[in-house]
């Protein structure tokens, strides 16, 4: 029923970290932490996970829809990192960051390869598109 997958990316100052992804088949949601501080955790219904997948996959910016445990209904984001330093690069490393209130933030930063690891761990077909 859970499977919990760990990602390796960095905080921007560049800091290793692991973004960890525990999905729930029961509900069809998955946890998503994007630091090893558990504030920075939302959850992310199956839809939303494969619009974050694709964006992932596409490079492109997105507020992902999530709930938090205390804040409630939010946006997990999702961007290019830094695109303008190499904008025709085939891939880019991929942000994803959770703005809190006061101030409270995580940022963090996939490499290509990484922003691949994590798009395939957000992608599992029980959850994302599949009809059961």
């Amino acid at each position: 029923m859970f499977s919990r997958v760990s990602v390796p990316c960095r905080l921007v100052d560049g800091t290793p970290t692991v973004t960890t992804v525990r999905h729930d088949r029961r509900v069809r949601q998955a946890a998503i932490r994007l630091t090893r501080a558990s504030l920075f955790t939302v959850t992310v219904r199956d839809q939303h996970l494969a619009e974050l997948a694709e964006a992932l996959r596409e490079g492109d910016s997105l507020g992902v829809p999530c709930r938090h445990a205390t804040y409630g209904d939010w946006l997990l984001g999702v961007h290019p990192h830094q695109w303008w330093v190499n904008p025709a690069a085939p891939r880019l490393p991929m942000e994803l960051y959770l703005l809190l209130p006061e101030d409270q933030q995580a940022v963090v930063v996939f490499t290509p390869d990484e922003a691949v690891e994590l798009t395939e761990t957000l992608a599992v077909e029980e959850l994302c598109g599949a009809e059961q």
